[in-house]
């Protein structure tokens, strides 16, 4: 059995005896059209232009941030302008909150509001910076799209310049805010800095050099009233020797006469006496021979002074020292003893001033290390919050000029370059394209239409059809006879 084969010819057979079930739907798909582009709601869009104006104020004056990309700033601009706040408003001017709630009216915006950003005039390889901004709105009725649309477009560039001047006056706020705590504790750390160095003064690390030089001069001042104190201490050893050998009667001290004294007044003790007088002997003796007058004079004063020294030893003891007490050599002596205890125990006590100051500076200039550890932390809690406070101030100063210039309108702002124009064309349903889709389906349905009604019809309409059905040759065929009525 032969494969059935498919002829062009045979789609035109089809078309021929199946050409209303085709033509039909597509003359009822064009009516249908018609119809939908007649009664289909109609949306007309109105767009307006919103533009940035340059500040009339130097940003670099109030410090503002960097702008943002592209991407980032048309995201801000779309957030704020499809906000509640500014969308309830719109509603409420508008009157859409008579026939609906303010809820639905703000979605009905939103979902009807467009914001783009218009085409470049020129294509060029530069990033460009968002400058202006498409507002468009959808509505049935023209006039409201349009009114709507400027709506949006004056709301919006009033919200913006209250919300940069409310966000200026915020952060100005703010800064203030923050600056008057860090002041707070600006002022509570200096207390507590003041309290510590107050309770630690002597011992802090900015005074060890001062320290350091007042020990220093304290070992100097302690080595000189120590030679001193040696000195004067031989000095009351050397006076209580000759005190004692004088109480002694001996004749091998030889007291030394005070200063301004005359050797009278010095040799009034007989055993002194005998060795100045043999002293002036021996330098007589180097100038005179020995029959010299003075020579002999010296020498008969010398028999004269061992006699008077032999009587002196003899004599009771208690008569000895009331003789002593009147010689004036004696007593000067004694003087100088208590002369040079005086200044001993002056010395010892300066000694021992000055070791009790050496050993207080010692210790503070050993406690600095744990002082100035005691105090780093609170050190450095204040020079940060100083730091703070600085970087603070200057950011309110900022801060508050920035707010002026937000309140002033001195900054940049929207303003409406292109107001809302009356939308003559709907942008909703296009005609030709309603027409064209309710074609393209009556041409698809029409041709479902005939394939399945030639699918279905067992009728034989040709040779090849009736050699397919029963599988008998055919002698002949007999052309189209036309009927006549």
């Amino acid at each position: 059995m032969e494969e059935p084969r498919v002829h062009a010819l045979d789609y035109v057979s089809v078309y021929r005896r199946r050409k209303w079930w085709l033509l039909t739907p597509i003359a009822l798909s064009f009516v249908v059209g018609l119809a939908l582009v007649r009664l289909l709601p109609k949306e007309y869009r109105s767009s307006a232009t919103l533009g940035v104006t340059a500040p009339s104020v130097s940003p670099t004056l109030v410090n503002q941030a960097p702008p943002l990309d592209n991407e980032e700033r048309m995201r801000a601009i779309t957030q704020q302008l499809l906000s509640p706040q500014i969308l309830a408003r719109v509603a409420k001017e508008e009157g859409l909150t008579t026939s609906m709630s303010v809820d639905a009216a703000v979605n009905h915006l939103r979902r009807k509001t467009e914001v783009s950003v218009p085409e470049p005039v020129a294509q060029t390889g530069e990033p460009r910076r968002v400058e202006t901004v498409v507002i468009s709105y959808l509505d049935p009725e023209p006039d409201r799209a349009q009114r709507v649309t400027n709506r949006v477009a004056t709301v919006f560039v009033d919200e913006h310049s209250k919300s940069r001047e409310a966000r200026a006056e915020d952060t100005s706020a703010f800064l203030a805010q923050q600056l008057h705590a860090s002041e707070a504790r600006l002022a509570d750390l200096e207390s507590r800095l003041r309290r510590a160095k107050e309770a630690h003064m002597g011992q802090l690390p900015e005074q060890t050099g001062a320290n350091l030089a007042t020990l220093s001069g304290l070992r100097q001042q302690l080595e000189a009233n120590s030679t001193a104190l040696r000195g004067e201490q031989d000095r009351l050893s050397m006076i209580e020797g000759q005190l004692d050998a004088l109480k002694k009667g001996s004749s091998s001290v030889l007291i030394v006469p005070r200063v301004g004294g005359s050797p009278a007044e010095v040799a009034q003790a007989p055993e002194t006496r005998v060795m100045l007088l043999q002293r002036m002997l021996a330098e007589a003796r180097t100038v005179y021979t020995d029959k010299h007058p003075e020579v002999v004079h010296l020498e008969e004063e010398i028999a004269d002074a061992r006699r008077d020294a032999a009587a002196e030893k003899a004599r009771p003891a208690e008569d000895r020292a009331a003789q002593m007490m009147l010689d004036p050599a004696y007593r000067q002596l004694m003087v100088d003893r208590e002369a040079a205890r005086l200044r001993i125990r002056d010395l010892q006590r300066a000694e021992a001033d000055a070791r009790r100051q050496i050993g207080m500076y010692q210790a503070r200039v050993e406690q600095a290390p744990m002082v100035e550890q005691q105090l780093t932390s609170v050190q450095r809690d204040y020079e940060l919050e100083k730091v703070q406070y600085s970087d603070l101030s200057a950011k309110r100063h900022t801060a508050t000029i920035a707010e002026n210039v937000e309140r002033n309108r001195r900054g940049e702002q929207f303003t409406v370059l292109y107001a809302a124009s009356w939308p003559n064309d709907p942008v909703k349903p296009i005609p030709l394209r309603v027409m064209l889709m309710s074609i393209l389906i009556g041409i698809c349905l029409g041709g479902v239409l005939t394939l399945g009604r030639e699918y279905l019809d067992r009728s034989v309409h040709d040779v090849r059809d009736l050699k397919d059905e029963f599988e008998l040759p055919v002698l002949g065929e007999v052309a189209r006879i036309p009927t006549t009525v």
